[in-house]
């Protein structure tokens, strides 16, 4: 099935006890472009120079590495972090920031329990956070290191996203099929819809009319107007066995990039022509996808090759393979 009418126009012990402000200073010219990527099982996040696609770095955060995000003045890369217990609010249970400059863990964030995924807002101020076990998603104050808010979503949260323009937050839930829409101005959860079976990450278009949700068993990707809060429709991918989960749109918001986590392929979506253009193999299980400032090279975590793949958008195909840590699960530029 095709979207339907789019607009045409479209770690504890290494962390340090104080909590600094976010910061907002412009982004420095001369910064290197860097890749951040979580290792779910090495507790650890591999430095990638994108220029000469090599690690060159590793930073120990001692527990389990899960969704990682860059602030928008890309000083600093956040990486959610849990143990092993389900159900329980373990000690490393939080959100690290680590200094982009120094490539070191610099404070840590209360987040509710379980923190899978997050979104930190492009005003730079707040994170949001999915907490698995909880069925809730936490707000965060960067500025005061506290949670200042907890909201009821669906049953297992997963994907976090924030608008373009801060106003919403969009967390999908697994087990109950559903998203939840947080209004952050209004600080409640404003609308809650089906959609397809297990809904993963999500992401929305450079002009926020548009939210993209990723169904895992579905085998599809759907489309939200993000005025009405209405699924406008769906792709669906790799005949519905590709199991998709990583998903990020180009710039200019002609492509969609989907990770499909069982047949090792990236989909290439256009959703002005409404289907599939292009389908990228890359390693075992890729799952966090993230594209480059200019849309020009695309960043693929493989969970079980322990590889990043990076994809040239202009030709679809795979131009390097990188080794990183065990299992790697989500990227974050800084470019």
């Amino acid at each position: 099935m095709s979207f339907g009418v789019l607009r045409a126009a479209a770690a504890a012990a290494c962390l340090a006890s104080t909590v600094p402000a976010p910061l907002v200073a412009q982004r420095p010219a001369a910064r290197p472009a860097l890749a951040f990527v979580s290792n779910e099982a090495s507790h650890s996040v591999s430095v990638i120079d994108v220029r000469t696609s090599r690690v060159v770095a590793t930073i120990a955060v001692g527990a389990r590495a899960r969704g990682i995000q860059a602030s928008p003045d890309g000083r600093r890369v956040y990486v959610a972090l849990s143990d092993d217990q389900p159900q329980v609010k373990g000690s490393v249970d939080g959100i690290a920031a680590i200094d982009v400059a120094t490539r070191r863990v610099v404070a840590r964030y209360p987040a509710g329990t379980d923190p899978e995924q997050f979104a930190v807002t492009p005003d730079g101020t707040r994170i949001y956070s999915s907490n698995e076990d909880a069925g809730l998603a936490t707000a965060t104050s960067l500025r005061t290191g506290r949670e200042i808010g907890s909201y009821v979503v669906g049953i297992e949260p997963e994907g976090v996203a924030a608008s373009p323009d801060g106003r919403w937050v969009y967390v999908t839930a697994e087990t109950s099929n559903s998203i939840s829409m947080i209004d952050t101005r209004a600080g409640r959860v404003a609308a809650t819809i089906l959609g397809d079976v297990r809904p993963r990450a999500v992401a929305f278009s450079r002009d926020g009319t548009r939210a993209y949700v990723t169904a895992e068993i579905s085998g599809t990707v759907t489309a939200i107007d993000t005025r009405t809060q209405e699924i406008v429709g769906r792709v669906e991918l790799e005949g519905g066995e590709g199991k998709p989960v990583g998903v990020t749109v180009s710039p200019d918001g002609r492509r969609l990039y989907v990770a499909n986590g069982r047949t090792g392929v990236v989909s290439v979506v256009d959703p002005v022509a409404q289907r599939v253009v292009g389908r990228i193999p890359v390693g075992r299980r890729p799952w966090g996808v993230r594209l480059s400032r200019d849309g020009s090279r695309l960043y693929v975590a493989n969970g079980i090759s322990d590889t990043v793949s990076v994809i040239d958008t202009r030709l679809n195909r795979v131009v390097a393979t990188i080794p990183v840590g065990h299992r790697p699960w989500g990227i974050a530029l800084v470019d």
